[in-house]
């Protein structure tokens, strides 16, 4: 809540315009009309690409009583399920170490590699930006890795940080809401993906 309360206090204290739509700040941005903004590591290939834009990158500051920040993931995933070639599923993880092994590649779209060895690697240290991201790894939180859950926050912590920030709902209301619906939706996910 310190963070959301954080982000609305900038809108009333009047930091930043009111009302604005899903990625003005990154619009603003680019036509050098914005001191600075918080987005993904999407955005890494394309701000180079913006002739006469100076910017940089630093690590979050932080809100509240600890250091956070949120992320997400691509996986890899082999099914566990009855009746697979075993052959198939050794092959399956030696692609899957091959991939994460020369994931140095990967991270020049800016994206972070999960594996250490190759976060510790010179080729990965010598990228401009992604080290920068990799400071962040010691106090970054993930989703729960429960059935759904991508759709239970696009479903109710999301619009409620737009009702926060759009000033139509007080942070606290507006995540509380969102908690008990998020609780239904899980306990319905539950019921619907493990029949529980």
């Amino acid at each position: 809540m310190d963070a959301l309360t954080w982000m609305v206090d900038l809108v009333k204290e009047g930091y930043s315009p009111k009302n604005l739509a899903q990625d003005d700040e990154w619009t603003a941005f680019q036509n050098d009309k914005n001191a600075f903004m918080w987005n993904g590591i999407w955005m890494l290939l394309e701000l180079p690409k913006i002739k006469g834009l100076e910017w940089g990158m630093t690590p979050l500051p932080q809100i509240g009583s600890q250091k956070g920040a949120w992320a997400n993931s691509h996986n890899f995933v082999i099914m566990n399920k009855r009746g697979q070639d075993p052959n198939k599923v050794a092959a399956s993880k030696v692609f899957i170490s091959w991939v994460s092994q020369r994931s140095a590649e990967w991270a020049k779209a800016g994206q972070v590699p999960a594996r250490e060895t190759v976060r510790e690697s010179q080729e990965f240290k010598s990228l401009e930006w992604q080290p920068v991201f990799a400071k962040e790894l010691p106090y970054v939180h993930f989703t729960p890795p429960v059935p759904g859950i991508a759709d239970v926050r696009l479903e109710t912590l999301d619009p409620a940080i737009n009702e926060a920030v759009l000033l139509k709902k007080e942070p606290e209301a507006a995540l509380d809401e969102a908690a008990k619906q998020a609780d239904q939706l899980l306990k319905e996910n539950k019921q619907k993906y493990q029949g529980a």
